[in-house]
Order: C-alpha cells, then sequence, then structure tokens
C-alpha cells in the first residue's frame, strides 16, 4: 500500500516508534536514524541479550537502521542530505533540538517542498508547555485519564498500557496518511505537530463536555471496577476468574431474560437506566452472585454468547497465545531472532485486502546495519565518501553493550 513511500524515522522509545512501524507494515521504506554511540535508548530496556532488547524488537521489526553522531555537524548535513530524498520525515526529540541543528520543518521543507514533517511531543510545539519533557505518564496525567482510573476512595491509576505514547502514534500515522494523500492534488507536504496530551484528552466521550452542559454536576469521578453512569458494565468475579460485562439499555431486556431465575425485570429498581444507575451496587452485586453459580467462566460466557450479550473474559497478555482467535487473526506472531530465538509478541494489528498476509515476521535492525547501504542507494555516495565519515566517527555500528 506505501510501497514507494520513504520515511525518514528519528524517533525513539514508543510513540514514533509505533507510528513509524504501522507504516513499515503498510510497505513504507522506514530509515531509523539512531544517535550513537548507543541507537534509540530502548534498545537498553529489558529484557536485554547481548545488548539486544525484545522490547526494540517489537517495536521496530522491517525497518533499516542507520547511526550517527549526532555532536558532529557532518550528521547533520547527512540527515538532512536524507530529508531531500524522502517523503516523511517523523521526530519525538525534546523541544528545538533538532532545530539548532538546523534540521528543523523550516528549513528541510524549504530544501524539499514535498516533505511531510511529523514531530510528536508531549504537549505539542506551541503554547506555553511546549518546553516541558514528557513521557507516557505524564500525557495520561495531564490530559486526565488517571484522573478517572481507580477505587473511589484511593489513589488514581494509570492504566496498564501507554496510551499517550500509543495514542500519539497512531495519531500520526492517520495524519501521515492523509498528508500524502493532500500532497497529490498539491503537490506540497506539511508540518504536522502530535501532542501526547492531546491524543489522549480527545478520547473523552463525556467528562469535558458533560460537565460544561450541566453546570459542573455531571462531573465524571473514579468509579473502580464498574462504571458509575452506566451499570452494570464493569468487571466481575465469575466461577473461576475475572471477566467484564457491558450492558446498555439496548441489551438490558436480554440481560434480564439471559438472568430469568433472579428476575432482574421484576425489581422496580432496575427498570430504568436512572434506577439502575441509583442502585448500581445492589445491582451489580446480585448479578455477581448469579455469576458464580456457573461451573466455570466459559460457560458462563457461552451462556452470554447465546443471549447475545457483551461480556469477555479478562486475560492476561503473556497468555494470549492459549486463545486461538489472536492466531487466526495474526494478532500474535513469531519472530525469529537471531539474538533471541523464537519471540513472540503482537502481530500487525491491520487488515485489508492491499495488505497482504506475511510468511514471515521481519526482523528488527542492527545498530547501523544499513548505514552503507542506505547512503549508497538514497543518496549515491561512494565507499570513499562513506568510509570517510566512518573513521570520522560520524557513522557507527558499534553494537550495544549489554549492562546488568
Amino acid at each position: 500500500m506505501l510501497n514507494g513511500v520513504r520515511v525518514l524515522d528519528l524517533t525513539q522509545y514508543l510513540s514514533g516508534p509505533s507510528c513509524t512501524l504501522l507504516l513499515a507494515g503498510l510497505g513504507a521504506d522506514v530509515i531509523k536514524i539512531e544517535p550513537g554511540p548507543v541507537g534509540d535508548l530502548c534498545r537498553l530496556l529489558p529484557i536485554a541479550a547481548d545488548g539486544y532488547s525484545s522490547y526494540f524488537v517489537q517495536q521496530n521489526r522491517g525497518k533499516r537502521s542507520v547511526c550517527v553522531d549526532l555532536d558532529k555537524s557532518s550528521s547533520h548535513e547527512l540527515i538532512a542530505a536524507l530529508a531531500g530524498e524522502c517523503d516523511v520525515l517523523i521526530e519525538n526529540f525534546g523541544h528545538g533540538v533538532l532545530t539548532k541543528r538546523g534540521l528543523g520543518p523550516e528549513e528541510l521543507r524549504a530544501v524539499n517542498p514535498r516533505l511531510i514533517y511529523v514531530s510528536i511531543s508531549a504537549f505539542g510545539r506551541t503554547g506555553s508547555k511546549a518546553h516541558l519533557p514528557g513521557y507516557d505518564l505524564i500525557g495520561q496525567a495531564a490530559a486526565g485519564s488517571v484522573a478517572l482510573t481507580g477505587e473511589p476512595d484511593g489513589a488514581p491509576i494509570a492504566p496498564g498500557v501507554p496510551i499517550a505514547d500509543m495514542s500519539a502514534g497512531i495519531m500520526a500515522f492517520g495524519a501521515i496518511g492523509h498528508a500524502l494523500f493532500a500532497r497529490t492534488v498539491s503537490g506540497e507536504g506539511q508540518f504536522i505537530d502530535v501532542s501526547m496530551v492531546e491524543s489522549v484528552f480527545q478520547m473523552h466521550p463525556f467528562a469535558v463536555q458533560g460537565p460544561s452542559v450541566t453546570n459542573g454536576k455531571a462531573r465524571l469521578k473514579r468509579s473502580g471496577r464498574h462504571f458509575g453512569s452506566v451499570p452494570p458494565a464493569g468487571t466481575y468475579a465469575g466461577p473461576d476468574g475475572w471477566l467484564v460485562l457491558q450492558v446498555l439499555d439496548a441489551q438490558w431486556p436480554r440481560l434480564c431474560q439471559a438472568a430469568q431465575s433472579i428476575s432482574l425485570d421484576a425489581d422496580e429498581r432496575f427498570a430504568t437506566a436512572r434506577g439502575r444507575a441509583d442502585h448500581r451496587h445492589e445491582l451489580v452485586n446480585t448479578l455477581e452472585a448469579w455469576m458464580q453459580t456457573f461451573e466455570s467462566n466459559e460457560a458462563l460466557l457461552a451462556h452470554f454468547d447465546a443471549h447475545r450479550i457483551p461480556a469477555a473474559a479478562v486475560i492476561d497478555p503473556a497468555d494470549a497465545h492459549l486463545d486461538p482467535w489472536f492466531e487466526e487473526r495474526g494478532a500474535i506472531v513469531t519472530v525469529e531472532d537471531p539474538h533471541f530465538g523464537p519471540i513472540t509478541m503482537p502481530g500487525f494489528p491491520l487488515h485489508g485486502s492491499a495488505i497482504p498476509d506475511r510468511d514471515t515476521e521481519p526482523l528488527a535492525p542492527l545498530l547501523g546495519q544499513h548505514n552503507v547501504e542506505v547512503l549508497r542507494e538514497v543518496l549515491g555516495w561512494d565507499d570513499e565518501r562513506i568510509d570517510g565519515l566512518t573513521n570520522d566517527g560520524v557513522l557507527l555500528s558499534a553494537p550495544v553493550v549489554a549492562t546488568d
């Protein structure tokens, strides 16, 4: 789908690499510029073998690596030259880091007007907080998602997945696709500014507009394992494990039919959505006790399925391979990594008639593995020039040293 699109990837950790992983999966040629001497710092994250991280493998499959010493001006010229031959550049450096090196959007787009320059940061590149550093947890907290997660009388808790990093990466991915389409009409690239905070903040379907239209009365609060406003949606202890149930107004009659033995439809307290909200504790306790009368979670979920009730087991992601669905969809794959051997990890999440199934999973690059290949192919530089940059310490390819 993106064959022929060349992406210059100046990102590290997760927000940017998650975006370029999707681009690579759709066929783009992703050239990952890594700052020497260690490269993308997630190469050092556990679990590591011989200085090679499985975290890095998951996020950087199918990319090519060029490693440079960013403190040398010759590396800035090299990056600028590559940007002149690329369709997309994506970066997530700190505020002003690339601009100080002559690699900001204005400088590079002046040379290559067709370049789509994408910046991911915690608070965006404009506004009074543009200078602040930030990772996933900061993005989540500043966007309000942490405030709404946890027990009512407990501390705010961040979810167990990096929502800010990943949502910013997905936002950038979507924007890039549309910018490529717009370029087919205008012939021009553009600058795209993605913040982690806004990527999470726009996920609030009620928490912002609800208080606005009720003079602050309808303010969401932490409600623990149950959705306070739409019971009986929440997490339940089943016969042999946890499961979730999400029943809205449309499904309530079916739930009453499924749970005929406890006569939910005959209880006036639960007759309306407002009544169920007002008496949510009684409702969820009654339902949970009924659920535990089944032989197993499997039997309970089969019963829900027979009545078209939305429900699912709460799985441990480390056990996803035990559910055949994940393999059927390619949602879980095995990468035959030369350092670790077989690694199980999430597969490519997009499916479509123009997206071919993979026979084998691509590998992640070694540090600087494609220095020579990329400079020859993309810039047409000869071996003498490339060797000179290597000898001058501009191009690096030493393996990351393992750390305890």
